[in-house]
């Protein structure tokens, strides 16, 4: 732990004698130290990036991201440089993920379709629809719904994203950035009401949906891991997964919209 904190502090240091000098030698230093910010958000968009964006052009935008956030990093404004940095490599991949238009336009739609699917279904049994019970209400085959699912998931996946990079960026904004509780309270209270609400809406998904998010981003493993820790194939992974993160972000954006 000592090294630990010793290479902070480092870190922290150089990050000072940065913004005071713009000395080149210890910028691309800083770069090296905190690179691991560009992995850490490229790990949490793995679902996402899977055989749509190369992994190494990922890393390369979230260099170039990290670099312009050493640019334009006010101290000042109260926010850790790791947190700024985070959110905003996070964006530029969200963004960069984004422009590939890597999912056609067909999987939009039924994606769409979807999203009212289950809303609708739901508020009128007042319960979870089945995959059947959604199939039958697009008037269509529950194994054509089964095989666009790994697409899907892709799909809902980034919407979830654009979601939270939408309210992380609300909570903590450039102009000005604190996260000092007595200067922005309102923005602390923010955060405590959003993790509530994803709280809540964590313990309402089934047991085994819990046991993919739990899986997938705490434990972070991939679905062939989770496939076989919980005995199942990996497209039924996938589903779970999918229902999983639809729910959530259904609940966020009822939150949001008030």
């Amino acid at each position: 732990m000592p090294d630990v904190l010793e290479e902070q502090q480092d870190s922290t240091e150089k990050l000072e004698g940065y913004l005071r000098t713009q000395e080149e030698e210890l910028r691309n230093e800083l770069l090296m130290d905190y690179l691991y910010i560009v992995r850490r958000a490229a790990v949490q968009l793995r679902g996402i990036m899977k055989g749509s964006v190369d992994e190494e052009d990922l890393i390369n935008q979230g260099a170039i991201a990290l670099m312009e956030c050493l640019e334009r990093y006010d101290s000042t404004k109260g926010a850790k440089f790791e947190t700024y940095a985070f959110l905003r490599v996070r964006g530029a991949l969200i963004d960069y993920i984004r422009r590939q238009d890597w999912i056609p336009h067909q999987t939009r739609r039924l994606g769409k379709k979807v999203d009212q699917a289950y809303m609708e279904m739901a508020n009128r049994y007042m319960r979870e629809p089945t995959m059947e019970e959604i199939a039958q209400y697009l008037e269509m085959p529950v194994e054509k719904l089964d095989q666009n699912m790994r697409v899907m998931n892709n799909s809902v996946i980034l919407s979830f994203e654009n979601v939270l990079q939408g309210i992380a960026e609300h909570s903590i904004k450039a102009e000005p950035v604190s996260m000092d509780v007595s200067i922005r309270p309102e923005a602390n209270l923010f955060e405590k009401e959003i993790k509530q609400v994803l709280a809540d809406a964590i313990d309402e998904l089934t047991e085994k949906e819990r046991l993919v998010i739990t899986l997938y981003y705490y434990e972070e493993l991939k679905y062939a891991q989770i496939a076989e820790v919980m005995g199942v194939g990996e497209s039924r992974i996938c589903q779970l997964h999918t229902r999983a993160i639809l729910k959530l972000k259904i609940k966020l954006e009822e939150y949001m919209k008030g």
